[in-house]
């Protein structure tokens, strides 16, 4: 057995300090070197006739920052306030420019970064901002598109290689709602959103995460369409779709949560993994405000096939690479990234023996952040999705970035993996 390496404790290279609390981050697909940071600001303002009254706004801003990947240097380039706090962004996985957040006033609202030509500043255009809940005081808490894989039907009730092109948002109301997303007739055109589906959680309560996925069909090989969602009391829901004519409609072929069986606190990160389907059911990670990091199997009433402690609540997973061994069908890889509110971040590696044996084990902890980890991401040299990371068997050096809400802090620094 390989030994494994020394945990590594690593410093910032450089640490600064926002005007407002950073919510979310990240880097910009089609221009690397920057990244956008989302803030949320609470403000508390007494009533002038009642001082037993306090007002609250929430507000918040869409923040550009460089890096300068040799001198490890942070550089502010400009702010866009918002009359709204974010709470999730995400580039789209297909058109790298394209911005989408999640705010508290109940809506989603969509922007196009564009680079400059001569390598200034990159100008931001907002594109649409559309309410996505009745209730303009219900929050949507998260954002998530849809990936390439999931197939887009047609009228004959084929599919095409064109993928659906939706995401879905999160409320703290218990709602989840998935939306088709149709560009406008120029990259700078507001596009159309149209509701494709719309379903509680089992129980009234904040829904924090939801994660779209495909995975193959063991026999068709066709690509399943799966959305998974965790709630505020530890449940996992589990939705499988099938492919119909009906192109504004997306038929349910399976529904089921594991009634918090698992989890014993909020279900606050969930991410697939790119493996073939178990006993019929997913493998995916999941993260909680318990602190524990779990390969789950996502059955009806779930199965947990490994666990590891943190040390703080896993608010949020990003795989970082994956492999698979060309030797053994059922080995498997992966590197992951974890923010952990008061823990600070971690890098873990994911590892599958056998198709059935999991390994846990963590490689770094970042801890300089003195609140809350809501938000981290890596740097990558080409831009893309994709970090590349080499199959030879020495450590490369990754650049992160990552922030902390209450102390505004992010700091920028380099782990080996």
């Amino acid at each position: 057995m390989a030994t494994s390496p020394p945990l590594q404790h690593p410093a910032s290279d450089t640490t600064v300090f926002l005007d407002q609390p950073p919510s979310c981050l990240q880097f910009c697909p089609a221009i690397p070197d920057c990244c956008i940071i989302g803030t949320y600001l609470l403000s508390e303002q007494k009533d002038e006739s009642n001082d037993s009254n306090i007002k609250q706004t929430k507000t918040g801003s869409l923040q550009l920052w460089r890096i300068d990947p040799s001198t490890k240097q942070l550089t502010f380039l400009w702010k866009h306030p918002l009359p709204y706090a974010v709470f999730d962004l995400h580039f789209h996985p297909r058109d790298a420019s394209l911005l989408s957040i999640a705010t508290s006033a109940g809506s989603v609202a969509f922007f196009r970064l564009t680079p400059d030509e001569h390598n200034r500043t990159p100008t931001l255009t907002p594109l649409l901002t559309q309410s996505v809940h009745e209730d303009p005081s219900i929050p949507a808490l998260f954002l998530a598109w849809t990936p390439s894989t999931w197939p887009s039907p047609t009228p004959n009730g084929t599919t095409t290689t064109t993928p659906l092109d939706a995401f879905a948002v999160t409320f703290s109301d218990s709602r989840t709602t998935i939306f088709q997303y149709t560009p406008g007739p120029s990259a700078h055109a507001p596009p159309k959103i149209t509701e494709l589906d719309t379903f509680p959680a089992s129980q009234a309560i904040e829904v924090w995460f939801a994660a779209l996925a495909t995975f193959p069909e063991s026999t068709s090989k066709q690509e399943i369409p799966y959305i998974f969602t965790g709630n505020d009391f530890g449940a996992l829901h589990t939705r499988r779709y099938t492919i119909t004519s009906e192109t504004n409609h997306l038929s349910v072929l399976l529904d089921h949560h594991d009634r918090a069986r698992h989890h014993t606190a909020g279900v606050t990160s969930i991410l697939p993994l790119p493996l073939p389907l178990k006993d019929d059911s997913p493998v995916i990670l999941t993260g909680s405000y318990d602190e524990s990091l779990r390969v789950y199997h996502a059955t009806r009433r779930g199965e947990v096939l490994a666990e590891i402690g943190l040390g703080g609540g896993v608010w949020r997973l990003q795989l970082l690479s994956a492999s698979s061994s060309a030797e053994a069908e059922e080995e498997w890889t992966g590197l992951v990234l974890a923010s952990c509110m008061h823990g600070g971040t971690r890098v873990v590696r994911v590892r599958c023996s056998g198709g059935s044996e999991w390994e846990l084990e963590v490689l770094a902890e970042f801890t300089e952040h003195e609140s809350m980890n809501y938000a981290t991401d890596v740097w990558r040299p080409a831009g893309g999705y994709e970090l590349p990371i080499h199959s030879s068997d020495e450590q490369q050096e990754v650049l992160c970035l990552s922030s902390s809400f209450y102390d505004r802090r992010v700091c920028l620094w380099r782990v080996r993996v």
